[in-house]
């Protein structure tokens, strides 16, 4: 353990920030049959929507451009990121020539020993905070085709996940085809996905969400949740309080779909909880059915399970280190786990990869090491 640190990797303390750093080399000493997939990694959207919007609403479309030393995301005119945040992005991480660019980042997971990605967006996460965004059907179905042409050129390395209308799930059906034809491999929606165009807000576990949950089921595509909507405030540690508190875990989320019996009514229903590690777990799962145990008169509806049971029938999360974690696998369920670097963010393994995956190879048996590094998402994610 590194001195004044809780970290256990040494090769991550005092790592620079992600755009300075440098792909970590090794040889590869990993077991026969490993496959390392990265269930989590980010590609910066670059000005993908104006040239997909139709003419009459293209003064309304995202732009995404640089200037003033950093990307500028803005709609209508209007500036989402100041400046000096904007600067400051560039300076950390997304300038790094990886964050778009595919031999830049082929290279980097060749050096690291990483061979597939699952492809999340970038500054995406900043317009699923708008619950009242206009023309969200064009915004996130223009991101959608975007990020599906980035992806087919890979040569199969990396894997789009897309964003359905959760705000109108009427037409969930219809628009989770679309991202089946485009070749998602995942699909996600907000943690807090604000509200509906009559002003009421959305609430996963009530019923007019259902045909949405019905037509995810249909698709056989999991469904992704993921930290990132919340943006820090200015207050003193604002950066700090904001990322501790958004891996504390999906208490909310899966709780709605737990005691809102949305697994019963949709048992083909996957669910991954992205980014917020493993730890969180077990604690969630033992208040949950001790809450199931003390309220039997109270929770309505009835479910067919103890709530655990939804956790390693219908769930996964992904992590990047998470020692604590992987000291609890026997409570989480190794099968629900899967690993992530999460290229090439700040957080991210990237410049500590290999160690971080010999890590999970020191934690545990090699079966399961191997399941939880690749294998698991390559079943999951239907990653040939």
């Amino acid at each position: 353990m590194a001195d004044g640190f809780i970290l256990e990797i040494d090769k991550q303390v005092g790592i620079p920030v992600a755009r300075q750093r440098q792909p970590q080399a090794g040889a590869q000493s990993w077991p026969e049959g490993t496959v390392i997939v990265s269930a989590d990694s980010h590609m910066l959207e670059t000005d993908c929507w104006i040239d997909r919007f139709p003419e009459h609403l293209k003064d309304q479309a995202p732009r995404m451009v640089f200037k003033d030393g950093g990307w500028d995301l803005s709609i209508a005119g209007k500036s989402m990121t100041p400046p000096e945040v904007a600067a400051s992005l560039c300076e950390q991480m997304e300038c790094y020539p990886g964050l778009t660019d595919q031999e830049t980042r082929f290279r980097d997971l060749d050096i690291e020993g990483v061979e597939k990605e699952l492809i999340f967006p970038q500054r995406l996460f900043g317009l699923l905070m708008f619950g009242e965004l206009t023309n969200r059907e064009l915004v996130f179905g223009a991101y959608n085709e975007h990020i599906g042409e980035v992806c087919a050129k890979s040569g199969g390395r990396l894997y789009p996940v897309m964003i359905p209308s959760y705000w109108d799930p009427e037409s969930a059906s219809a628009s989770i085809q679309r991202c089946v034809e485009l070749g998602a491999a995942c699909l996600m929606i907000p943690i807090k996905p604000g509200k509906f165009e009559n002003g009421r807000t959305i609430h996963y576990n009530h019923p007019v969400m259902d045909p949405l949950w019905a037509a995810i089921e249909a698709s056989g595509l999991p469904l992704a949740f993921h930290i990132g909507e919340a943006i820090p405030t200015a207050e003193p540690g604002a950066v700090g309080v904001s990322v501790l508190t958004q891996m504390q875990g999906f208490r909310h989320n899966w709780g709605q779909l737990v005691f809102g019996g949305v697994f019963d009514r949709f048992p083909g229903l996957l669910c991954v909880f992205v980014e917020g590690g493993l730890s969180w777990i077990p604690g969630m799962l033992h208040d949950a059915d001790m809450i199931y145990n003390s309220f039997p008169t109270s929770i309505s509806p009835k479910l067919a399970h103890p709530p655990s049971w939804y956790w390693r029938n219908h769930c996964y999360a992904t992590f990047m280190t998470d020692p604590v974690g992987l000291e609890m696998l026997h409570r989480i369920g190794p099968e629900t786990v899967m690993w992530s670097s999460d290229y090439p963010h700040q957080e991210s393994t990237f410049g500590y990869t290999r160690s971080a995956i010999d890590a999970v190879f020191a934690a545990t048996d090699i079966e399961t090491a191997q399941m939880i590094l690749g294998k698991t998402a390559l079943d999951l994610f239907r990653i040939a």
